[in-house]
Parts: C-alpha cells; structure tokens; sequence
C-alpha cells in the first residue's frame, strides 16, 4: 500500500497569509473611515430631519460586514500560518482548523 505525499510551497502559502495580512489592515482602515463618518453623520442629525441618521444607519451596515471580513482574514491568515508550522514539524493531520468553519458574530 502507497503512502500518501503531502508537500506544500512554503512561500506561497506564507504569501498568501500575508496577503490576508494586507487585506486586514486595508478593511481596518476602512472601518474606521466609516466609524468617523458614522458619527459626524449622528452629530448633524439634529439640523437634518433624519436624513444623515439614516445614512448613518446604511454605513453601519457597510462598517459590520468590514468587521467580519477584518476577523475572516484574522483567522485565515492565522489558519494558513499553523498549516505552514504543522507541515514543518511533519503533523500532517492537524490541519483540522481548515474543516471547522468559519466562526463570526
């Protein structure tokens, strides 16, 4: 009976997480651009009838799905590392972290 092969490009993967890395920071900073805006918009809610709350509202929804693309790319990056660091140490069935799915509030 053959045994399985199980190789893996360091490099790539690790770039890979570091694009996860990169896309993180990006939405972080996105995040917070509509946190700003978010509340200038609740400030001047008093002089607009409502209007700027309601935009306000829609940049919430906007700011919620950045914050879970901000922790997918968290755990993914993460996941990636461990796999990297397992395949080092020749554990190659502790890759369960990849089948347990993604995890968001």
């Amino acid at each position: 009976m053959a045994s399985a092969v199980v190789e893996m490009d360091y490099g790539v993967v690790e770039g890979i997480a570091k694009g996860f890395d990169t896309a993180h920071e990006m939405l972080q900073a996105i995040s917070q651009a509509l946190e700003v805006a978010i509340e200038s918009l609740r400030a001047a809610s008093f002089v607009s009838f409502g209007t700027t709350a309601a935009l306000a509202q829609t940049l919430e929804f906007f700011k919620k799905i950045a914050d879970n693309l901000m922790k997918l790319c968290v755990e993914f990056a993460g996941d990636l590392r461990r796999a990297v660091g397992d395949h080092k140490r020749g554990d190659y069935k502790a890759g369960a972290y990849f089948k347990k799915g993604i995890t968001l509030n």
